[in-house]
């Protein structure tokens, strides 16, 4: 595998495990309706909603961002081809499977 390749499994690693229940991280992605509002932050666990979201669409657990990557994560949303962008689009499609606005 790839330096790039290895570094970018670790780098989800360590963002997986950041998103314990002691480690506040924030909904970057679009509102959902009945799930979160754009810039949600979540201090101790997520809410039944969004782990419901989570296990239907596993791609939006990449917009579940530690507050310290932040800015990294949004600079990446610019870009349409990254992979916050993609994941992103989906939960676009996700909400407005729901009847929310993106």
């Amino acid at each position: 595998m790839s330096e790039t390749k290895n570094a970018k499994k670790e780098e989800q690693k360590g963002a997986q495990q950041d998103k314990g229940a002691s480690t506040a991280v924030i909904w970057l992605g679009p509102s959902i309706a009945g799930v979160a509002t754009t810039g949600t932050v979540y201090r101790n666990g997520l809410t039944p909603q969004m782990q419901k979201a989570v296990r239907e669409v596993p791609a939006l657990d990449n917009l579940l961002v530690p507050v310290a990557r932040v800015v990294k994560v949004r600079s990446d949303l610019k870009n349409p081809q990254s992979a916050a962008g993609i994941c992103y689009n989906k939960a676009i499609e996700y909400a407005k499977t729901r009847g929310g606005k993106s």
